[in-house]
């Protein structure tokens, strides 16, 4: 499995998001026979843990970003900020019904386990394999699409067409923006706790399809500006951080 990240690595990525698919469904269809739908959110911080002594003993965490914001990128991060103002967005629509601190726990669990494999196969395992055939700003595009179609599996978890067309739209210009900022920092640790706090605003406020297409489009409008100005700042200074290490996570 390893020496596929370096012999067909498009392909390791596309095995470990089957992987992350397939333990979603069982974490779902087990939980549901047991009464105990929070059981998925378990799984995925298992599937968190395994990820990282994988990459842990393989000494690819640096590659794939999973590392602190280097020194010379720290104000890059800076660019964090629009992304972050986002997840404030569903807050307008006020907090869901009927929530429990048991509800908000496991919602926290959840997303902190979904925020966490989805930036390392989307922004670290995807998005790197794809810098090594593609032109860079075309990787980025591919992984953030890739990323938004990729919630069309949330069709089979009860989702209605609407708020699918609407979370794809969403993801799409999400994980575009997240791909800009982990190639200018070299990290994909803001982007994990971007990620879950934006999983977690969503889940635990309250929604209607009217709102959520509204709050859609805001996030659309602002994020889609943002995008020009991320491409124009990567034409500037280019990449950094992980281009500047080989796989072990060596400098180059």
């Amino acid at each position: 499995m390893r020496k596929l990240q370096d012999t067909k690595p498009v392909l390791h990525a596309l095995i470990w998001i089957g992987i992350y698919i397939a333990a979603v469904n069982v974490g779902d269809i087990v939980g549901g026979a047991m009464g105990f739908p929070e059981l998925t959110g378990l799984v995925l911080i298992g599937l968190s843990i395994v990820l990282v002594i994988y990459l842990r003993v393989a000494g690819r965490l640096a590659f794939y970003g999973l590392r602190r914001v280097q020194p010379g990128t720290l104000s890059l991060t800076l660019f964090y900020i629009p992304l972050f103002a986002t997840v404030l967005v569903p807050f307008a629509q006020g907090f869901a019904p009927g929530l429990t601190l048991r509800t908000v726990i496991f919602a926290v669990v959840l997303m902190a386990g979904v925020g966490f494999v989805e930036e390392v196969l989307f922004r670290g395992f995807l998005l790197q394999a794809l810098r090594v055939s593609e032109p860079l700003t075309r990787a980025i595009l591919i992984s953030g699409v890739t990323f938004g179609l990729g919630h069309i599996l949330n069709l089979f978890r009860g989702y209605s067409i609407v708020d699918q067309i609407l979370q794809i739209i969403a993801a799409v210009i999400v994980g575009i923006a997240l791909s800009y900022c982990a190639v200018l920092t070299g990290s994909i640790v803001p982007g994990i706790v971007f990620h879950a706090l934006f999983n977690i605003s969503s889940t635990l406020t309250n929604s209607s399809a009217m709102a959520d297409a509204v709050g859609v489009g805001v996030t659309s409008l602002v994020l889609v500006v943002y995008i020009f100005v991320l491409q124009k700042r990567l034409t500037e200074v280019g990449p950094a951080g992980i281009d500047s290490l080989d796989p072990q996570g060596h400098r180059r």
